[in-house]
């Protein structure tokens, strides 16, 4: 794939050993420094937010991780969100004092893509019916990129090996990708595009606000809709699918043991204000009363909240012994770092139904050690489907590709059932008709489809631990 090169270098007073030090440091010098890390060590998570208004109004973050470092003189971040490339920041020490900074970027024609797609000029892809082309629906800025950082590389991984083993109907599949920004809006305007692009299908990764707004767009076209991640369920129109974990079962799975740990029965109930937390939260409240619990709040506030310090501070006026977390993506991150940042985490004990693998390492280690999460997968899985998976994964993206997580590999089994039931029917409705019986051993497990909106699975119970999850029960 062609790369293009982006290089920029300033002259700088300080020294190449300051200006060093301000990377990571947050100490508002300049948006390429104030980078959100807890350490210069390679692997580490690394957001990186770009300029304002250099792409848009909308904050666009480069999310990945840091690949290398030669103290005082380079960093290097290897990035996936929102196109995989390479960042250097190169730091040269001048004789005379002060120093440069060269910033170097290495992308691909996935950048100039979803940059031409965000400025409303999108890149035409002429469909020549040499391919059977399905649609892949995901975030990749907004609060819901976080936990979506691995998606299409799951969805692609699916697509290699069903093309490996001939395709659909001797026909190699072709994935076209739509980025919804975690806005409905949006969504809707890339449905249109990916239908328009001659998709017969459309995956959709995305929360259930996108979801709604694409519903009638993907199914009024006459084209399978499948919504794969965790959402709160609910019928829809003969071609739309809902998998994905429900949170009546992930409350059911976990309550029991978190409020054993708390030491009690009040719940504080926080989310984002959309269709699945709202679910969400009834199907809680319906579990914990019934378990003779307390909700002491019911809170909902907007995507993009980025200060917690009053909820935090009603949280504990509350008397709450358990938190049942809703809040998705960076969200998420910035209220798990401000509760342990202020010294709430050993206040109450934490339900996070959506602290995928992610979302946890950009909570960072200490930040996220003990909460609770429930989900029918993690990368942690030891069962032979999924040590294969992961190996594969590995091996295709290397190593520091993000970590798997259900809400990603929910993506790749959707890909292989798809193509499993259109290699068996030839129309739409009869692909639909065959993915409400689908069924097969999965690396999480084995799965079946209960009617078009449920998807029976294991489910597991997990606390987060340095590194990644401590499966509990299962």
């Amino acid at each position: 794939m062609p790369e293009l090169v982006l290089a920029a270098t300033k002259d700088l007073p300080q020294s190449a050993e300051e200006v060093f030090a301000l990377f990571g440091a947050r100490s508002g010098a300049s948006w390429l420094f104030d980078v959100q890390c807890d350490s210069l060590r390679p692997g580490t998570p690394v957001t990186l937010t770009l300029p304002h208004g250099s792409l848009g109004e909308t904050p666009v973050h480069l999310l990945g991780r840091i690949r290398r470092v030669v103290p005082n003189k380079l960093v290097e971040i290897v990035h996936d969100q929102p196109w995989p490339g390479l960042l250097q920041i190169r730091i040269r020490a001048h004789r005379t004092g002060g120093s440069s900074v060269s910033i170097v970027g290495h992308v691909d024609d996935r950048a100039l893509r979803w940059v031409m797609q965000r400025r409303g000029w999108p890149l035409s892809t002429p469909c020549t019916g040499h391919t059977h082309r399905i649609g892949l629906l995901t975030s990749k800025i907004g609060s819901a990129a976080v936990y979506a950082i691995a998606t299409e590389y799951l969805a692609q991984l699916a697509v290699e090996e069903i093309n490996a083993d001939g395709g659909i109907g001797g026909r190699p599949i072709e994935l076209i990708v739509g980025d919804d920004g975690t806005d409905p809006g949006r969504a809707a305007l890339e449905a249109r595009r990916l239908l328009a692009a001659g998709c017969r299908a459309v995956i959709a990764s995305v929360t259930s606000a996108s979801f709604a707004a694409i519903e009638p767009i993907v199914a009024g076209a006459g084209r399978p809709l499948i919504h794969s991640v965790v959402n709160e369920g609910g019928a829809g129109p003969e071609l739309v699918l809902r998998w994905g974990e429900r949170p009546l079962h992930q409350v059911r799975t976990a309550a029991h043991a978190v409020m054993k740990n708390a030491g009690g029965r009040r719940w504080y109930l926080l989310g984002n204000d959309y269709q699945w937390p709202h679910g969400a939260h009834r199907a809680a409240t319906r579990v914990l009363t019934a378990a003779g619990c307390e909700i002491t709040r019911n809170r909902f506030v907007p995507i993009g909240t980025e200060d917690f310090a009053p909820l935090l501070e009603d949280i504990e006026r509350s008397g709450a012994d358990c938190v049942l977390s809703t809040l998705i993506g960076a969200d998420e991150v910035a209220f798990e770092r401000q509760a342990w940042e202020g010294g709430y985490r050993q206040r109450w004990e934490t339900l996070s139904l959506v602290l995928d693998e992610s979302t946890r390492e950009r909570v960072g280690d200490a930040a996220a050690r003990g909460i609770w999460t429930t989900f029918g997968y993690f990368e942690e899985l030891d069962t032979p489907e999924n040590r294969d998976l992961v190996a594969r994964y590995r091996e295709r993206y290397g190593e520091w590709a993000p970590p798997l997580s259900s809400l990603s590999e929910s993506v790749y089994e959707a890909v292989l059932l798809y193509a499993a039931a259109a290699r068996r029917e030839p129309d739409p409705s009869g692909i639909a008709q065959a993915l409400r019986a689908a069924r097969g051993r999965m690396p999480r497990g084995n799965v079946a489809a209960q009617g078009p909106h449920a998807m029976r699975q294991d489910m597991y119970l997990a606390r987060a631990v340095d590194g990644g999850f401590a499966i509990m029960t299962g």
